[in-house]
């Protein structure tokens, strides 16, 4: 920069925060020198003792923000030494000198003394800043001498220019001379201040491109880099610095973006709805599972008090707001009911915890709320509660006739007729067939639950499929006074299947058919024949079947009864059929009849999957 800028002896930038560049004692403060002269300015200046004559010149460095116009200053000097005089002499044929504070300090005369080569001149011309023409000797020479005053922006003078001819050059030449001199001076002035100001530039723009990238910074742009290249090495180094830190922050904020983006794929994990709270128990944060949980929207709910997503359900006496009016020591729970944005009851295992590690008073200003739908949960344990309490009714009343019977039977053996004890083991064999069924129910849905369950296919005549199970139905039918009527083709054709699995749905079907019709009525098996298929459904005189519940009656612990008075089997009968019948490749699936009655069908294959995909 100095070689570029005319050799400069000083170059300094500064800013409220640090100086960079060279040193030296004595220079201006920037802002007295500017004042009034901004936003640029060069001037004579005396620095050191003894004095040596500098121009310094100094420029702002601009900001773009309005309230802080200023970030700095750019200061330049260059000391008016001997080698100067040198050149100015062999420019314009006069010696020149310099004269500060009555001391010659830089000359191109030879052998010149310490002082003015007419001291009294040189006074007076610094007290009156009058330029004068006067003689004097040096080195038994007579010269021709020409004293200019050398004043600052404020006029005082700060230097004498002296210039001096030889006494054998023409008298009337000096003066002339001493205008060209003086010409001179000015010129170089005014050059001066142009370098000062071309400097400044160079200083200036890249400060400001530094400027316009830190404003990108605050913005949250870290992408731009700043590739600036000047000639000052303090502020190379400065972006350096400045590209440096860049990098570091946008490094650290990509690892934090990361973690927090871990952070909420961790918590999206967890099928829980988590909600935050300010010290106004105002909604602040409601992720994803909790829009799930209560069908609010995020957007919705956000700034609302916690009550409106709350609302206790009917009967529920415990609120939200009670667990939140306990002092926190640490995270409260509790089971509470509630409704959703539907209206439709919920229960919720609520817990509360402090957002802050020191709540004042052992109150939190802002609480999180972490809920947890518990609702599937508690009907499943419901289902298993009564799962159970039925598996022990429906065990009981078979047990009970058998034990009756046989007690009967063994004290009254000796007086009881032939016929009379084959009428009382009719009840045994309908007791020891009803325990039976339920056991193989109980099995195959362990068995379905543990994934063990198989089939095992062979070719089966179906008329003796159907034939086999209405002979097994016929004393629970014979009992309770029902007829079992069948319709279909007269010949039923052989499929590829299990025999004793089909028996036990057809059983299990024919079983649900006998319970929910009325003593004495009719029973219809229907058998419809497909080119592949074979539709086989059941149908009864029962009330019919509750069409809210037809897309849960295949499902486990699940009864097809209306009457919450009457309570028939133990829910796994359908479910069995599902599985057996799926396992053959066919469907299931239910329907009321228009007159009244239900009808339950299945569908199995006639011929084995891969025999039909090589026809």
């Amino acid at each position: 920069l100095k070689q570029e800028s005319g050799n400069l002896d000083i170059v300094q930038v500064i800013t409220p925060d640090l100086i960079a560049g060279d040193q030296l004692a004595g220079l201006p403060v920037p802002q007295t020198f500017l004042a009034g002269s901004e936003p640029y300015f060069a001037d004579f200046y005396i620095v050191g003792d003894p004095g040596k004559l500098y121009i310094v010149g100094v420029s702002q460095i601009q900001s773009k923000e309005a309230n802080n116009p200023v970030m700095g200053w750019v200061l330049v000097a260059r000391e008016l030494k001997t080698d100067y005089m040198v050149s100015l002499e062999n420019q314009t044929g006069l010696a020149q000198s310099l004269i500060v504070n009555g001391r010659r300090v830089a000359t191109s005369l030879p052998a010149a003394p310490n002082w003015s080569l007419d001291p009294q001149s040189a006074l007076n011309v610094e007290k009156t800043g009058e330029a004068c023409c006067t003689m004097g000797a040096a080195s038994d020479q007579t010269y021709y001498a020409g004293l200019m005053p050398l004043s600052d922006a404020q006029g005082n003078v700060v230097a004498l220019s002296e210039l001096a001819l030889p006494g054998n050059s023409i008298r009337n030449g000096m003066v002339n001379t001493i205008v060209v001199s003086a010409g001179f001076s000015l010129l170089v002035m005014l050059v001066g201040s142009l370098l000062v100001a071309r400097q400044a530039r160079s200083i200036t723009n890249p400060l400001l491109q530094l400027s316009k990238t830190a404003d990108q910074f605050s913005q949250g742009n870290l992408d731009a880099s700043t590739p600036i290249e000047s000639g000052v090495p303090e502020i190379n180094q400065l972006n350096r610095h400045f590209e440096l830190a860049r990098r570091q922050l946008r490094h650290t904020l990509a690892v934090t973006q990361r973690e927090m983006k871990h952070a909420e794929r961790l918590l999206s994990l967890l099928p829980k709805g988590v909600i935050a709270l300010d010290e106004n128990d105002r909604i602040t944060f409601f992720n994803p599972d909790a829009e799930v949980i209560l069908g609010y929207r995020s957007w919705d709910v956000e700034r609302l008090h916690y009550t409106h997503i709350f609302p206790p359900a009917p009967g529920e006496t415990a609120t939200v707001g009670d667990l939140l009016n306990k002092p926190i020591d640490g995270p409260i729970a509790q089971r509470l009911s509630v409704l959703d944005a539907h209206g439709k009851p919920l229960l919720l295992y609520v817990t509360i915890s402090p957002l802050d590690d020191n709540p004042p008073s052992g109150y939190s200003s802002e609480r999180v709320l972490v809920i947890r739908d518990v609702t599937e949960g508690e009907a499943v344990n419901r289902l298993r509660y009564n799962f159970l309490a039925n598996v022990a009714h429906e065990f009981r009343t078979p047990l009970s006739g058998i034990a009756a019977t046989t007690e009967l039977l063994v004290d009254e053996v000796n007086d009881l007729t032939p016929d009379e004890i084959k009428e009382l083991m009719e009840p045994i064999r309908l007791s020891t067939l009803h325990l039976q069924t339920l056991v193989e129910n109980l099995l195959e849905s362990t068995t379905i639950e543990a994934g063990c369950f198989q089939i095992h296919r062979r070719p089966v005549n179906l008329e003796d499929v159907v034939k086999e199970a209405a002979d097994l139905m016929f004393p629970l039918l014979k009992r309770r006074n029902q007829h079992l009527a069948y319709t279909g083709p007269v010949v039923l054709p052989t499929v590829w299947a299990d025999a004793n699995r089909l028996i036990q749905v057809l059983v299990n079907l024919l079983s649900n058919a006998s319970k929910f019709s009325p003593m004495g009525s009719r029973i219809e098996l229907n058998i419809v024949q497909d080119p592949d298929w074979m539709t086989i459904a059941v149908l009864d005189s029962g009330p019919g079947l509750p069409t809210e519940r037809f897309a849960d009656l295949f499902k486990r612990f699940v009864t097809a009864n209306q009457s919450h008075d009457t309570q028939y089997g133990i829910g796994l009968g359908l479910s069995v059929v599902k599985s057996i019948v799926e396992m053959h490749g066919g469907q299931v699936g239910a329907e009321n009849l228009p007159k009244g009655g239900a009808k339950v069908w299945f569908t199995i294959p006639i011929r084995p999957k891969e025999e039909k995909e090589n026809l």
